[in-house]
This record gives C-alpha cells, structure tokens and sequence, in this order.
C-alpha cells in the first residue's frame, strides 16, 4: 500500500510541478515577451493548460465520485482548447495561417464546442464516457471508459495538432542552428502530449489502467517550453529562411527587434564580429558601434542605404550597408533587418576607374596643348613659305606652282588634325558617365543645337516635346554632331568643304531633318540619300569615314554622348534616308510627350 501511496504521490507532485511551471512560463511571457508573434496565443495555451492539469489534479485529490467526474471533464475539455490553441499559436509563431483555413476553424470549433455541450449531458448519453467505475487499487480513483465520440474527438484533433508539429519542424529547419535548438524542445513537448494520450488509450504500458496520462505530458512540454524560454529566448526567433538563403549568404545579415537588440545573425556576420554569438538580446550599439554610428534605426525611409569601412583581418573592407523595416502580418511592432554587401572590389574599380579617367584628362591635356602648339608652329611656317613662294623668287614657275600644292595639302592636314583634336578631346572630356543630371527640354535642346549649327538650306521638324533626364551641355554635343552628319551627309555644295563627319554620299541640299520623341526616348530621321546596307554596321565606329576630309568621328560622339546616358543608339531601317532610334536603358524618369505645334526651322 506505500508503494501505492507513493505512486499517488509522485502523480500529484507531478501535475503540482507543471502547474507552477505554467504560471511561472505565463508570467514571464506576458510580462517579457508579450508582443512578440503568437505570444498571446501561447498564454491563451497556458491557461487553457492550466484548466487542463488543474482538473486531472483534482481528479486525483478528491474523493467523491462525482465530484472526480466533474473534475474529468473539466480536464477533458481543457485538454481540448489546449490542443487547439497550441494549433493557432503554431500558425501565427510560423507565419503558416493555417489557423486561417475554413475547415481547421471549423474542426476546432465544433469540437470544443461539442464536447461543452455533450459534457454536461454525459450521463444520459454515454457518447463522451462510457462508464466512470471506482477503484481502490493502486489508489482510489475513477476507471474511465471513453466513449466513441470521445475517441473520434481525440482522433480528429490530434490531425491538424501533428502537423502543427511538422509545421515547427519546418520552421526548425528554416532558422539559425542555435534556434532550431529551441524549437526541438518545444516539439518534443508537443509530441509527448499527444503520444502519452494515445498510448494510455490504446496500450498496457501504464501502471494504472483506465488512466490519462496526457496530463503528465504538459508537464514534459512546459519545462521543456521554460528553457527554451529561459535559455534560448524562444519568442525572439524571426522566421527566415536561413538555411537556404540567409545562412548561405557571404554578406553578413543582423536581424533587429524594436529594442535594438540583437536577436538573429547569420554565419558571415561572425566573421565581422566575433562576439556577436555571445551577444544575442544585447545592444546593437554596443555590440557593434561602428556600423551603429553609419546607420539609422529606424531607417528614415521604409529602406535606407549607408556605406561602411570596416577592418578585418589587417585590410580595410568596403561595405554597402541596407536597413529594411520588416514586420509580421498581425503585428504592429517592426523589426529591422541589416545587410552588409562587400563593395571592397567595387570600390577598387571604381578608383581604378577615378585614377584611368585622371590619365585620360591628362592625355586629353597632352592633345590640348602639347599637340596643338607643334601644329600652330608647322601652320605658321607654312605661312611663311607660302609667302616667300609668292615671291616668286627662288624658284621656277612651274616649281613654284608644286610647292604651293604641297603646301596646300601640308595646310589641309593640319585642318584636319585640328578637327581630330577637337572631336578626340570632345570623346576625352565628355565621354565620362553623366553623374548629375537634371529635366531638361527635348525641343529645346534640339532647336538650340541646330542653331549651333551651319545647316544651309536643311530644315529642322520636332514634332512633339518630352522631358529627359540629362546633362544638357552633352545632349547638346550630341545633337550638334548628329545634325552636322545628316546635313553633310545629304549635301553636295560648299557646306562640306571644311568638315565633312562620316559622310558616305552626298546629295540634296534641302535635307529635311525631324526629332520625335517616343515612350522610351526618341529619334531623329533624314531624308537624305541614307547609309548604304554595306555601311551601317560600321558607322559608329572611332575613326569609321568614306570621305577623305572627314574625321570618321562624329558618329562615334553621338554614340559616347548616348552611353554616358545610359541610352542606346541605333540605325534603324529606314528606305527614306536615315534614322537614328534612341532608347534609355536605365528606365530614366521622363514625363510623357506634350503635344506642341510643329515648327519648322
């Protein structure tokens, strides 16, 4: 009879331990932790939890009958909004919703709900408890024998609680090593209350037949539950999916709460901050001051962007810094996530990139001066020969009429060398990337560009304006040099007599030129004679000329003058002369066309 009487001992101090562990668990969740996701849902567990074991407590302590059959159905129906609120708080501490699905409300309503209303009617039914029998034997109490719709209850709810279950563990999967840690003790605790209902019902494992023993079960659940809680900080797990993607990741990544505190990190962020895997719920200022001084939390924007030179291991190491605000559907506490993009061989390239344009401003400096002045002695010398040829006086007449060819010629190279300079210095000098840009007038940097240039008889069109997004002193260049080329291109008088960019033949003077705007940038069409088949892969190439006086370089500017844009420009097919189609990659904001009166100039 004592090894009895210490079984019934060692059932109560049980149950009392898991009660205290309840209310200790409860308290320390709603007064720590109770805005974190699915925390209200994991209280209403607790105290549905309560009810549970307080009732199989009483079951044991008293000693009426009847009073120990109300006690069992106090239990069974805390046994029942235990399993589901544990099925909700699953859902929203995943992220999952499955607390959202028709069906799972309406199991878990009717249910609970059902056994409130069969309980108190058991009696005259028998659906819920076939027979409450009392024993003596290994100590007084109640031999229950479960009815069938009791059986299908259980049955039933255990369907959508097990894969509540393997709704945690694919969460474990999805988080740090350390939190899987922390979910592995809560899905233990979750099995074994179902596994210890099932094989009391079912099995002879127990020492008391007729017994439940899920009770015992919430014991294994809440101490496991407190130190995950307590050790491991389980609330404070932000579903991501880590070993996928975060985890893998070479970029370090901080996960923040509301608190500034560290709460999730992945592998890369050790290397930059060793600490940082003893520094779980500190300060992310004190852990890491450096990239707390760059960076603004909260972001003044839904996402903020900062960069960072952090040291690590003996080098300096260049990083693009990304703060995002990230929240949870339900909650209305945000967190913050930290992303750290090593930019060291970016910014090497961009220096690189800083010191080449450095030496193309000192080649175009060279070309500028240094070439120039030779040039302008070579042109005043001729001057002076041609002077003294004049003379007639030092050689025959025939002979004196050679030279001065030559020196024509010699004259005529030096033009164009000097033609060479200005368009080479033009690629040189403005051909950088366009960094700052501002709105600017697509008719009007047309119309002023034609104006700059010597355009005879050729008339200009702009059919409609629209805004771009660019440096007008190089749209400018870019217009000037595409107008020149159309107007040379389709004449056949004087206008070409001193330069004469990329012509490939000549004919009528009265070209018609136009400037239409499209939804993506715009064009501008000839009438010209056009480029011929043979040409139209090689036009934009450096130094690409049919013409013996042109420099072959002016429709390698349009081209630069575009791409410092971020736009692409091509030939289209076109029998009625030439069109040149540009198009902004980059997506630059432009407004859209505004209709205006054609004028032609």
């Amino acid at each position: 009879m004592a090894v009895y009487s210490g079984l019934w001992l060692a059932f109560v101090g049980i149950l009392v331990a898991t009660l205290f562990t309840q209310f200790v668990v409860g308290y320390w969740v709603y007064t720590r932790r109770g805005a974190q996701s699915g925390a209200t849902w994991f209280l209403v567990m607790d105290a549905t939890g309560v009810v549970f074991v307080g009732g199989a407590l009483l079951f044991l302590l008293l000693r009426d009958p009847s009073a120990q059959q109300t006690a069992y159905m106090v239990a069974g129906v805390g046994s029942m909004a235990t399993i589901s609120a544990f099925v909700v708080f699953a859902s929203k501490y995943t992220g999952t919703g499955l607390h959202r699905n028709r069906a799972v409300q309406a199991t878990l309503v009717a249910i609970v709900g059902g056994y409130l209303v069969l309980a108190p009617t058991n009696a005259s039914h028998g659906l819920l408890y076939a027979d409450f029998t009392p024993v003596t034997e290994p100590f007084p109490h109640l031999l229950v024998e479960r009815g069938i719709v009791f059986h299908a209850m259980v049955t039933v709810i255990q369907i959508p609680a097990f894969y509540s279950t393997y709704l945690m563990g694919k969460h474990l999967l999805a988080t740090r090593q350390q939190a899987g840690q922390q979910l592995a003790f809560l899905i233990v605790g979750a099995f074994s209350i179902g596994i210890l209902d099932l094989l009391s019902m079912w099995t002879d494992l127990f020492p008391v037949d007729g017994f439940t023993y899920a009770p015992f079960g919430m014991f294994v659940f809440y101490v496991f539950t407190a130190f995950a809680l307590f050790r491991f900080s389980l609330l404070d797990v932000q579903p991501i999916a880590r070993n996928t993607v975060i985890e893998n990741l070479r970029d370090p990544v901080l996960v923040l709460d509301a608190e500034g505190c560290i709460v999730d990190y992945n592998g890369a962020a050790t290397a930059v901050w060793p600490a940082i895997e003893e520094s779980l719920q500190e300060r992310f200022d004190e852990t890491c001051p450096a990239l707390a001084d760059t960076i603004s939390i909260p972001p003044t924007t839904g996402t903020a962007t900062d960069r960072l030179t952090l040291s690590l291991g003996g080098q300096e190491r260049h990083y693009s810094v990304t703060v995002s605000e990230v929240s949870r559907r339900g909650e209305s506490v945000s967190w913050y996530s930290v992303l750290l993009r090593d930019v060291t061989e970016l910014e090497r390239s961009r220096w690189q990139l800083e010191k080449q344009n450095d030496r193309l401003d000192q080649v175009a400096s060279t070309i500028s001066h240094d070439l120039r002045n030779p040039i302008n002695v070579a042109t005043g010398h001729v001057e002076i020969l041609e002077a003294m040829l004049d003379e007639d006086e030092g050689l025959p007449g025939e002979e004196s009429e050679t030279a001065l060819d030559h020196l024509d010629t010699v004259s005529e190279t030096h033009a164009r060398m000097e033609a060479i300079i200005d368009d080479v210095l033009t690629i040189a000098r403005e051909g950088k990337t366009v960094e700052d840009t501002e709105p600017v007038s697509l008719a009007a940097v047309a119309r002023e560009a034609w104006n700059n240039v010597d355009t005879g008889d050729a008339t200009l069109t702009v059919t409609d304006d629209r805004t771009l997004q660019a440096e007008r002193s190089k749209l400018l260049t870019l217009f000037e040099n595409l107008f020149r080329n159309s107007v040379e291109h389709g004449s056949t008088d004087s206008q070409h007599s001193g330069r004469s960019d990329d012509s490939v033949e000549h004919g009528s003077a009265e070209v018609a030129v136009e400037v239409t705007p499209t939804p993506d940038g715009f064009t501008v069409t000839d009438d010209g004679p056009g480029i011929p088949e043979e040409h139209r892969e090689n036009v934009f190439e450096y130094g690409y000329t049919t013409a013996d006086e042109g420099t072959g370089l002016g429709l390698s500017i349009v081209r630069t003058m575009a791409e410092s844009h971020g736009w692409t420009v091509e030939l289209d097919d076109y029998e009625d002369g030439a069109r040149f189609r540009f198009h902004d990659v980059l997506g630059s904001p432009a407004a859209g066309a505004t209709a205006v009166p054609e004028q032609v100039l």
